[in-house]
């Protein structure tokens, strides 16, 4: 069984990944800089500590006038940090009671000097500095190895006394310098990343609130309880899906509102047939005569097929009472009209009736074919069956604005001005008595109508008879 993906799993899991790996970039591109800046800053120290040393080593050849042995200067600097013991104050500093002394930090065991003359000779170093010349006399900035260590040099050329100073330092104590520094810099960094995730976590959680009510007030919806969903806790994301879940609910709600008044209707409608049916067949045998089973058995047939009209008027309702969405095509509604009436012409000549149609221009109209042929069908036939032997139904087709009007005109006896306002509810009939009809076909009429955004009216002519008409958009409203 494929598993399902949750949304707050993987809003969390993506967005603490996210941040997590944004933050440790940022964290890293952070701790480079710092480094960056913290080897200038050293290289700027170690430049200046050139400017200052090459001074007080021109006033001490000038003072001294003699070069001391093996050119060491100062050889008290070396001596004073290895016998001197960590102050009181230093020893209470973290991890650096090794470091610090009342003369000054071991790391200056790690700097030296050289001071060479026009042609490379060595007049001049610090206690730690080797004898021989370190770097080849270009100026500026330079890396060397020398004693299983790099360092950073800085050499610089006197103009006045034509000597060449050599400033240098270990690297490793630099980058260690530099990366204690830097990772001091990022440090609160990592300290607020632990507080950042999980306030992140209680916002991802928090903010799905809505969606579990959501869910909470779909679980206890069922058929019996379709009322619209009322969220304790409103979001701006959430309102669109729940109104268009409370607009499914209602439609479902009409839906079965619709279906469990068409059952109760039916089931009332078909007794009726069946009941007649049954007071027929026991006619026929009791029939003493063939001429009474005859008759029993015409009336028979006669209520065989009211009961076949009814049921497929029945499904028909059903099937486009359910009838959501339409896949509209361009259609001409003179054709289509020519072929309803076609298909009805044997019904007006049987009953001796003029059935015609009048159309001034192809119009085009976007429409279900089927369902339109059933609605002028549904119409044309009611005419044809409540207009007496020699009447007229008349078909008129139009353009009216941006809408094709068509006009179905009989010249039967009309319908009384009180049943007019009822003429669209499901099984009624004006007139029980007359025709044939189950009371469905006006019902089907109005629904097809409304399914194709069309107006409908219905009403008595001055001169006699009943007239209905529809409007139909069109495809292409000028």
């Amino acid at each position: 069984m494929k598993r399902l993906r949750s949304i707050r799993r993987f809003l969390l899991s993506g967005v603490l990944t996210l941040v997590s790996l944004s933050l440790t970039l940022s964290a890293f591109i952070g701790y480079l800089e710092a480094s960056h800046e913290m080897e200038e800053l050293f290289d700027a120290r170690l430049a200046q500590s050139a400017r200052v040393t090459n001074q007080l080593l021109a006033r001490y050849l000038a003072q001294q006038g003699e070069l001391p042995e093996n050119g060491t200067v100062y050889q008290e600097w070396a001596a004073q940090p290895d016998t001197a013991q960590p102050t009181p104050n230093a020893a209470a500093r973290s991890g650096e009671e090794d470091e610090i002394t009342p003369y000054g930090h071991t790391f200056e065991h790690n700097l030296y000097f050289q001071l060479l003359n026009q042609q490379g000779n060595l007049l001049l170093r610090s206690p730690n500095a080797p004898a021989q010349p370190l770097v080849t006399l270009t100026r500026g900035f330079d890396n060397v190895d020398q004693a299983h260590h790099q360092w950073r040099t800085f050499t610089l050329y006197n103009e006045e006394e034509q000597t060449w100073l050599v400033v240098a330092e270990r690297d490793d104590e630099r980058d260690e310098l530099a990366s204690k520094m830097a990772t001091l810099t990022m440090l609160p960094l990592f300290i607020t990343l632990p507080f950042l995730l999980a306030l992140l976590w209680w916002l991802i959680t928090r903010g799905l609130t809505p969606l579990r009510q959501l869910v909470q007030a779909i679980s206890e919806r069922h058929p019996a309880n379709l009322s619209s969903l009322n969220l304790k806790v409103s979001a701006q994301e959430l309102t669109p899906l729940t109104n268009e879940i409370n607009r499914l609910m209602q439609a479902l709600a009409e839906t079965l509102e619709r279906e469990k008044q068409f059952t109760n209707e039916a089931a009332h409608e078909l007794r009726t047939p069946l009941a007649v049916l049954r007071i027929h067949s026991e006619n026929a045998l009791d029939a003493q005569d063939d001429e009474s089973r005859r008759q029993s058995l015409h009336k028979m047939l006669l209520a065989l097929d009211r009961s076949d009209r009814l049921i497929r008027q029945l499904l028909t309702q059903a099937r486009i009472d359910n009838q959501q969405g339409l896949v509209l095509n361009e259609l001409e509604v003179g054709h289509l009209l020519q072929g309803t009436l076609a298909t009805l012409a044997p019904i007006a000549l049987k009953k001796d009736q003029q059935l015609s149609l009048e159309s001034s221009s192809p119009l085009l109209i976007m429409g279900e074919m089927t369902l339109l042929d059933l609605l002028f069908s549904n119409l044309i036939d009611n005419a044809l069956r409540y207009t007496p032997v020699g009447g007229d139904i008349a078909v008129n087709l139009q353009q009216e604005g941006n809408r094709a009007r068509i006009d179905v005109r009989d010249n039967g006896p009309g319908i009384p001005t009180t049943a007019l306002p009822r003429l669209f509810e499901r099984f009624y009939r004006v007139n029980p008595q007359q025709g044939d009809g189950v009371g469905l076909g006006m019902a089907i009429v109005a629904r097809i109508a409304q399914l194709h955004n069309a107006d409908l009216d219905v009403h008595n002519l001055p001169q006699g008879g009943l007239e209905v008409s529809i409007w139909l958009p069109l495809a292409y409203p000028k």
